[in-house]
């Protein structure tokens, strides 16, 4: 299977293939491959390393959670970029119901793209909310401890045009 995803503003190939009990990833060209066992951990080699990942898919969105980190992979209509970017959101909402572990972020904060507002726990994974832009935090509607829902909003954004 071949796939376009998006990420961050960018747009990165990624093409899977079961070759018996071995997984091969080809991310961007670069060739990744791996024992693989329905229903047990996916561990991949990474520049010499093993690195457990783990996995959650909502819609068209796949979670992947790698080396303490966590990014949403979005695929593209048609295999290519659309118009906008997806890293231009303003109301970043949960991913999938879940607690909130942390709060980073207040309302006033300017904060720089990829900065982490706050740290959410589901399926016993850290999920990073990451600024999708250079903004300033409008609101925070989440506090810490409290537990959302799919969908729930957690933070809103306003952008920065560096005025």
């Amino acid at each position: 299977m071949k796939f376009t995803f998006e990420h961050s503003g960018q747009v990165h190939t990624l093409e899977l293939q079961m070759m018996g009990e071995v997984l091969r990833a080809v991310v961007n060209g670069q060739v990744h491959e791996t024992p693989f066992e329905r229903g047990q951990p996916l561990i991949l080699n990474l520049n010499g390393q093993p690195v457990k990942v783990a996995w959650a898919k909502d819609g068209g969105d796949t979670w992947l959670h790698v080396n303490g980190r966590t990014y949403m992979l979005r695929r593209t209509a048609g295999g290519r970029a659309g118009g906008q970017a997806a890293g231009g959101e303003r109301s970043l909402r949960a991913p999938m119901p879940g607690q909130v572990r942390k709060v980073l972020v207040q309302p006033g904060d300017e904060v720089a793209a990829g900065a982490v507002l706050l740290l959410l726990e589901a399926m016993k994974m850290e999920v990073r909310i990451l600024a999708s832009q250079d903004a300033i935090v409008a609101v925070v509607a989440v506090t810490e401890g409290q537990s959302v829902d799919k969908e729930q909003l957690l933070v809103e954004l306003e952008p920065d045009d560096g005025g």
